[in-house]
């Protein structure tokens, strides 16, 4: 190649690239320019929204100090500005109410601008359960701000214009949120046409699982629509009161499957008018063996053999809805069935506004430590409900000693008339404490109960969803709590597994916690007495003060009101009194608790060393917790010094611990004995027969596995 050729192409090469790199240096020039302006832009739009919000609280500010203000005349050139100003006024008194005269000549202005502050302010489930929303009447509205109601809740606005409108529907909802009221207002709404005809048949039949539940059912529906017939029946009551008013003519049924079958029967509840049915705790109505009295019932009112028929619109509405309800509700309605799941795939399925703690406490430790629970998360004045698995153990806790609050009983055996009394005083707090088995666990609308105590965990889902959905309810927050044995903690898990909840694993409740309850719980006391009552104590008081002084005279009338005159401390690893729960900490991760042992030993007398139980390792393996006894403590304390990167102190709360919780057993309450590898002598344990292939156990012996 010659050389002048090699020479031009080289020039033409480094041409192009300065070209390229003159390009490549627009772009970034232009780049850096549009970065710029991007962040002008920005700037301005801040600058713009805080200016925006100062003017707000401005106005907001000037509305407040100044709410009467004049309005501005305006000046208008048109002819016409008479009329223009005399319409607009009409629109703005239309619109927003906006100009209203005194008797002193002075007006008050709310303009659109206040509204739109007020429409800012409100939530977004205020705004999407606004009563001008949905179909309601000026006469149920009142009836509802009454009652306190100011909007509809999510499950209620989501079901209304379905309800309304006729369709089927399925609704599933949490516990606490407003359930009833969801059908009970849009079926109000179209029983506004009914006369009231003597003699006439119900349009609505509302079934319900429990006696409680029903008579809160019919309560509801008699507060919202009071000028229609509503009649509750159930058991344990005499019959010609509720046949009476059956044969006077009736709008509203509501009662439980049993009852309402009878006057099925006898022909005393004509069906053959029904508009409306609703099944509400359908799950349980069908668990509890009611099944084929609901369907005799619904035999009585559906036509299914006739196609061109009309049957009632079905309702059901429940927290817990397995497939196998489902399934079996699909029997009586129509295919294009509208279902409202608040809950669907989320993994929580209990109530969100509940803490849910667990405790490790022994069953002769459990009345004692259930006293204590009440007094610190409770206290004197909250309400409380204690939940048993069976009749005869909550008439124990009834009336055990070591319950140092107000107890009344709730269960089956005891009479209806007596059921409604209890249950009523508790309404009205006329005591603070209500042991209940299952009958109390469904439906029952209670808003100021604070605290929900389980002496055993549940051996099924839904009644815990249940139990602990008592508290917690119409936006208050609650607490949970949930005894347990060691044999137990299976089920924790398998509830946390289901329900999509964490326990938090904590201690009974410690002597400085229940004075500083007991304490607040007297000082309220204090507040309440009358001035007239002391004046008359003045005397006497100032007389003592001289004598003791002010302090000591105190502190002993706040412990006598409290009752905590006597206060001993229990562990924190199984609520046993008498013991004090210790915390071992290091600065290495220890495989075992052997370590723990002989660190300690090296210190300690062999005496104490031997009196120390329950040891169990932190989740972080640089801890360890036991228990020892309270006259242990003190010759603990001279011996042990903190040394070598180890500590011991007195545990406040419990860490998080490694789970060493034994396997259910496959005879129902894990109590093999267990020896020195686990076999014990007589038991065998889990052998290679109880396993089936890949070695998983075949233990099943709860009712999460039998669905």
């Amino acid at each position: 190649m010659p050389a002048e050729v090699s020479n031009k192409m080289d020039e033409d090469i480094k041409d192009k690239n300065l070209d390229f790199d003159e390009e490549t240096n627009a772009k970034k020039v232009k780049k850096s320019k549009k970065d710029k302006d991007k962040k002008q832009k920005k700037e301005k739009k801040e600058k713009k929204d805080k200016e925006k919000k100062k003017k707000k609280r401005k106005l907001e500010e000037d509305c407040e100090e100044t709410p009467e203000v004049k309005p501005k005349k305006k000046k208008v050139k048109t002819e016409s500005s008479e009329e223009s100003d005399s319409s607009s006024n009409q629109k703005i008194k239309k619109e927003t109410n906006g100009v209203e005269s005194n008797h002193d000549n002075k007006v008050t202005v709310s303009n659109g601008n206040s509204d739109s502050t007020d429409d800012e302010q409100l939530s977004q489930k205020e705004r999407d359960g606004a009563f001008k929303k949905f179909r309601l009447t000026e006469r149920t509205v009142k009836l509802l701000k009454e009652r306190g109601v100011t909007y509809l809740f999510p499950i209620q606005a989501k079901t209304f214009d379905y309800v309304y409108d006729g369709q089927d529907v399925i609704a599933q909802a949490r516990t606490g949120t407003g359930k009833t009221l969801a059908f009970a207002l849009p079926l109000i709404e179209n029983l506004q046409d009914v006369e009231p005809k003597g003699g006439r048949p119900p349009k609505v039949l509302v079934m319900a699982p429990t006696r409680e539940l029903a008579k809160q059912v019919s309560e509801d529906f008699e507060s919202v629509g009071p000028y229609l017939s509503t009649v509750c029946i159930y058991g344990g009551t005499a019959y010609w009161p509720q046949e009476s008013a059956i044969r006077r003519g009736v709008d509203i049924v509501v009662g439980t499957p049993g009852r309402i079958l009878d006057y099925v029967r006898k022909n005393t509840l004509n069906l053959s008018q029904l508009r409306h049915v609703v099944l509400d705790e359908v799950d349980r109505m069908l668990d509890m063996g009611f099944a084929e009295s609901v369907e005799e019932i619904l035999a009585a009112a559906y036509k299914l053999d006739d196609y061109t028929a009309t049957n009632p619109q079905t309702l059901l509405f429940t927290a817990t809805l397995p497939d196998w309800v489902y399934k079996t509700s699909q029997k009586y309605m129509k295919p294009n069935t509208k279902r409202v799941d608040l809950i669907g795939q989320q993994r929580l399925k209990a109530a969100t506004t509940v803490e849910h703690l667990a405790i490790r406490c022994h069953y002769k430790e459990r009345a004692a430590t259930i006293s204590d629970v009440v007094q610190v998360y409770s206290g004197k004045y909250g309400r409380c409900m204690i939940f048993c698995e069976t009749k005869k153990e909550a008439n124990e806790l009834g009336v055990n000693s070591n319950i140092r609050v107000d107890v009344q009983v709730l269960h089956g055996d005891i009479a209806q008339n007596q059921r409604e009394i209890t249950l009523k005083g508790f309404r009205e707090g006329k005591f603070r404490c209500l042991v209940a088995t299952d009958v109390a666990a469904r439906g029952l609308d209670i808003a100021e109960v604070d605290l929900v105590l389980m002496c055993q965990p549940p051996k099924d889902l839904e009644s815990y969803i249940h139990r602990s959905g008592r508290t917690g309810r119409a936006g208050r927050t609650g607490v949970s709590v949930c005894f347990y044995k060691p044999n137990e903690e299976y089920l924790l898990k398998l509830v946390e597994r289901r329900a999509g909840i964490k326990f938090k694993r904590i201690g009974a409740p410690q002597p400085e916690d229940i004075i500083l309850s007991s304490s607040n719980d007297a000082i309220k006391s204090l507040e309440q007495v009358p001035q007239s009552a002391i004046d008359n104590f003045r005397s006497i008081a100032e007389k003592l003060i001289e004598e003791k002084g002010a302090v000591e005279p105190l502190a002993a009338a706040l412990a006598h009101m409290s009752g905590a005159t006597e206060v001993t401390s229990r562990s924190l690893l199984n609520s046993e009194q008498g013991y004090t729960t210790y915390l071992f900490t290091c600065q290495i991760e220890m495989r075992t608790a052997s370590y723990v042992w002989s660190a300690i030993g090296n210190q300690i007398p062999e005496t104490v060393r031997q009196s120390i139980k329950g040891m169990r390792m932190c989740a972080n393996k640089k801890g360890a917790v036991f228990d020892l006894p309270n006259d242990q403590i003190e010759e603990l304390q001279q011996h042990w010094v903190n040394k070598w990167g180890c500590s011991l102190e007195q545990a406040v709360s419990l860490p998080e611990l490694i789970d060493n919780a034994p396997p259910p057993s496959r005879y129902g309450n894990n109590n093999f004995r267990r020896g020195r590898f686990g076999g014990g002598s007589g038991g065998r344990g889990i052998t290679r027969r109880d396993k089936g292939f890949g070695g998983h156990s075949k233990v099943k012996n709860n009712n999460f596995f039998r669905r």
